[in-house]
């Protein structure tokens, strides 16, 4: 089955700033990503996509002069000869924009006042064309807002914001707009699709590539519990613990470890450590859980390692002798819980801040404080829920792709 050739439609495309406008421009990337041939039609704006075509028709603009014009006689209830013009003149121009398209999705057009001319000509265009398919995204609603509701929702134009179109899936972006909608259109809320918001997690973090595929492959974004430990394999470094210490969690919650150093090369008893660092792993069942970067084939450089301390929920660091510790350092920049060794020079920089390991007490006890302190951490399921539900990636491959195959 072909994928359907979309259109996505709004007053106004980036570089306008706005939220409808970055949810517009996340959802075009997200289906050019996926394969699917999407343009975009708006009163106002300009390609941000060299592969995105951006059609604009000026009367479409909710701030052009005309618009303006027709907006202060309907304030007086005039429909005018201005008005039907602007319909019939928005309306050519979209069907021409629309001539391959598929699939057209619509934002707050058929639910808000900003520009009704553009309205009618929306819904004469779905009417007219009962073989294509149309999705309506609310993001608001103009009778939602207690300024409108002395407006006639039956009468001409504002009726056509107060009903659903026949045949029109609907999508709203929370459950409280759902409520809404549903209460406005006199329809089941089942009726109405819900599809979030959502953040595009690589640039607001200004996120490294390398660090984000290693938690693809890993699956790390669905573990609870993401641990970081940023060392090369030395035995003072004690990272049998820490692996110890990986398999004891995995039996109360989902973890994993990235240990992002190599070996040395050059020194014997340093490949020789790793070895037997694998051997236990592999003898644990734990390889999809314990990630040593170096066995991937991957040389962490600052770029990367900033990226995964941002990205990873714990620094564990159960080393048995440190001079100083910057790792903690590392850590607290990155707002980054920590589980260390209780020696010296880690509570010296450490102090309070931080959940202490006493090395005297087995993996299985270690686990349990660790899982305590992980739970007393407010931040880690917010955190989690995003990077899982709300990215762009998450939501267009859970939520809108579905809606685009129907």
């Amino acid at each position: 089955m072909s994928k359907p050739r979309i259109a996505i439609v709004h007053y106004s495309s980036p570089p306008v700033i706005g939220g409808v406008e970055f949810v517009l421009e996340a959802h075009a990337r997200e289906m050019l990503k996926h394969g699917y041939e999407v343009k975009v039609i708006a009163g106002r704006g300009e390609r941000f996509h060299k592969k995105i075509p951006v059609v604009i028709i000026p009367e479409a603009d909710s701030l052009s002069k005309t618009n303006k014009r027709i907006n202060a006689e309907l304030e007086k209830d005039i429909v005018s000869a201005k008005f039907h013009r602007a319909t019939e003149k928005i309306y050519r121009k979209l069907t021409q924009g629309l001539k391959n398209v598929d699939l057209t999705i619509i934002h707050n057009v058929l639910t808000m006042h900003f520009n009704l001319p553009f309205t009618a000509a929306s819904e004469k265009y779905i009417r007219k064309h009962p073989k294509k398919r149309f999705i309506v995204w609310c993001h608001d609603a103009t009778f939602n807002d207690p300024v409108y509701k002395k407006k006639t929702k039956n009468k001409y134009p504002w009726n056509m914001i107060s009903k659903p179109i026949p045949k029109v899936r609907y999508v709203a972006i929370s459950k409280e707009r759902q409520r809404q909608l549903s209460h406005l259109f006199k329809v089941n809320p089942k009726k109405i699709t819900v599809v979030p918001d959502g953040i595009d997690h690589r640039s607001f973090l200004d996120l490294n590539e390398k660090a984000l595929e290693v938690f693809k492959r890993f699956n790390l974004l669905n573990q609870d519990l993401v641990m970081l430990l940023p060392t090369r394999m030395v035995k003072r470094k004690n990272l049998e613990l820490a692996i110890e210490i990986t398999k004891e969690l995995n039996k109360r919650l989902g973890s994993a470890l990235i240990i992002t150093g190599p070996p040395d090369p050059h020194n014997i008893d340093s490949m020789r450590y790793y070895r037997s660092l694998k051997n236990l792993r592999d003898k644990s069942r734990m390889k999809r859980k314990v990630i040593f970067l170096y066995e991937e084939g991957i040389k962490v450089g600052y770029s990367m390692l900033k990226s995964l301390y941002l990205l990873c929920d714990m620094l564990l660091f159960p080393s048995t002798q440190e001079g100083f510790g910057i790792p903690l350092l590392e850590s607290g920049l990155a707002n980054l819980p920590v589980a260390c060794a209780n020696i010296p020079s880690l509570k010296e920089v450490g102090e309070k801040d931080v959940h202490y390991l006493d090395l005297k007490k087995s993996p299985r006890e270690l686990a349990s404080g660790i899982i305590k302190y992980y739970r007393r951490q407010p931040t880690i399921p917010m955190f989690k829920k995003v990077l899982r539900n709300y990215t762009w990636e998450s939501i267009f491959t859970q939520r809108i792709e579905p809606l685009l195959k129907k």
